[in-house]
């Protein structure tokens, strides 16, 4: 395996306020992982990282597309006439609630709650390790999950019980719609192409890690620079490690940290995880990865963390499916959780998975069956939690013919657009997602929040978005923030989650 590091004996002499020690030279190698490593000294306090290029990056061939079923779309009311759509009258909407999904029973909210025994050893296990490490928690999922409003909240609970471990996982497809992050700034220069698992499995495995995307550029001069530093001020960004793939003709790119060039890594090899790691006595502010030459630099994911306390990293990606962990080569996925193990895991899948005319939910259950095989091959031990796809309906549009006053004394006939929503299919299909889901999770050992069931409670996806103000958008398929901050919060209640002393 090649692994050079460019880094001069001569350099290093100049600058030993900076890089103490770089490590293995030679490079490790542990289930198809090679791990090299850069000690500094940190501390340095730079300006405000600001971007002066822009961030747009090639479409990538393989990147889901969003079905009409998944994304309801006003462009399908005829041009023109948006102003004209009228909202139900009292009676219609007394008439379409009776066929809305009956409120949950109170043996289904019942079977919602947790297991104290598992509740137990989930937080011992966070409690153990933030003692001695960083406790991580991942969480992946769709939409959901990637815009850090329900994140966010969980992210803070568990840093107020077990310590602040840092922002965690840096997405590297920044710029991507609905995509927050919880650091400073991210700029992107050169030409990016990203590529994340199809939504329907094919015969060829895709070589990711734990992100389940790939970030590739082959210019030289392609650079991602990001700000570290969170504008929440306890975040302490002192270890830093970045996966990349490792592949027969990879290229090389240089590692910038807090403006100081620490050498350059040769991704080429045979096929596996890459990660350099850089740990510093005081906290980062910046790094950069820069590619140097016109090869492949295939980038897996960044990190940054504290030495102790809590972590959650977040793979939330617009539009993921449960499949994208069936589509990644198994053996980079083990090799990526070697270099980044977990004590516990979330997958909040669905809403992405129940979609289409024909939707069956037996092909369903196999499909998600196999995601979970594929998570516990990867993720054996780890404590797992399953969030359910919550409740949603659909929007439609039907003509109606009104009578309108067209002048002093006379009244016209003129066809108008009224909304409808139907509040059985998705809720029903939802529903039947969380029974499985259920019932796979026992088999798998992983406890299940059915956040359909919790949305149900209050009313369904409907009633939350005629709240004031609302918690449901008004595509009602995604909350609003405040709908996902509630909704995390009584995540953080069910999972037992708030600390005497922070609450």
């Amino acid at each position: 395996m090649k692994t050079t590091l460019g880094v001069s004996s001569l350099w290093l002499a100049l600058v030993p306020a900076i890089v103490t020690a770089a490590e293995p030279a030679s490079g490790e190698t542990t289930m198809g992982s090679s791990h090299q490593i850069f000690n500094v000294a940190g501390g340095r306090e730079m300006d405000l990282l600001r971007c002066v290029t822009s961030q747009k990056q090639k479409s990538p061939e393989r990147r889901p597309t969003s079905s009409r079923d998944n994304h309801q779309k006003h462009d399908s009311v005829p041009a023109g006439m948006e102003e004209e759509i009228m909202s139900l009258s009292e009676a219609e909407e007394a008439e379409m609630l009776k066929k809305a999904l009956a409120p949950p029973r109170a043996e289904e909210l019942r079977c919602n709650l947790p297991t104290s025994v598992w509740i137990k050893k989930f937080h011992a296990a966070l409690s153990s390790a933030s003692h001695d490490r960083i406790a991580r928690v991942g969480i992946w999922g769709g939409s959901h999950m990637v815009a850090e409003f329900f994140t966010a909240e969980l992210r803070q609970a568990l840093q107020d019980r077990y310590g602040v471990g840092g922002a965690g996982h840096i997405n590297l497809l920044y710029g991507r719609p609905g995509l927050n992050l919880p650091v400073r700034a991210f700029c992107r220069t050169g030409e990016w192409r990203e590529e994340l698992p199809p939504r329907m499995v094919g015969s060829t495995k895709m070589n990711a890690g734990l992100g389940l995307y790939t970030m590739t550029a082959n210019k030289p001069h392609s650079s991602l620079e990001i700000d570290l530093r969170s504008t929440r001020a306890t975040y302490r960004a002192q270890h830093v490690v970045v996966h990349f793939l490792r592949q027969p003709e990879g290229g090389t790119f240089e590692l910038i940290v807090d403006g100081e060039n620490l050498g350059t890594l040769d991704t080429e090899g045979p096929r596996a995880i890459g990660a350099v790691e850089v740990k510093a006595i005081m906290p980062l502010s910046r790094i950069e990865l820069r590619v140097t030459e016109a090869k492949s630099v295939t980038l897996l994911g960044l990190f940054a963390e504290d030495h102790q306390g809590a972590v959650l990293d977040n793979f939330g990606i617009a539009g993921a499916a449960g499949n994208y962990w069936r589509s990644i080569e198994p053996e980079l996925l083990r090799a990526a959780v070697s270099e980044r193990p977990y004590d516990a895991v979330i997958l909040a899948y669905g809403t992405n998975d129940v979609t289409g005319e024909h939707w069956n939910p037996e092909r369903y259950r196999q499909d998600y069956r196999q995601t979970l095989i594929a998570i516990r091959a990867a993720l054996p031990q780890a404590a797992c939690i399953l969030i359910t796809p919550g409740d949603r309906a659909t929007r439609f549009y039907v003509k109606k013919v009104v009578k309108v006053k067209a002048g002093k004394s006379k009244n016209v006939n003129k066809t108008q657009l009224t909304t409808h929503y139907d509040l059985q299919t998705f809720p029903q299909r939802h529903a039947q997602a969380a029974v499985i889901q259920r019932e796979l999770g026992d088999e798998y050992q992983c406890t299940v929040w059915d956040m359909s069931l919790v949305m149900r409670e209050m009313g369904g996806a409907y009633a939350l978005m005629k709240r004031s103000p609302p918690w449901m958008s008004n595509d009602l398929i995604h909350l609003t923030p405040a709908g996902y901050r509630e909704m995390s919060r009584r995540f953080v209640t069910w999972l037992e989650l708030w600390s005497s002393k922070a609450h």
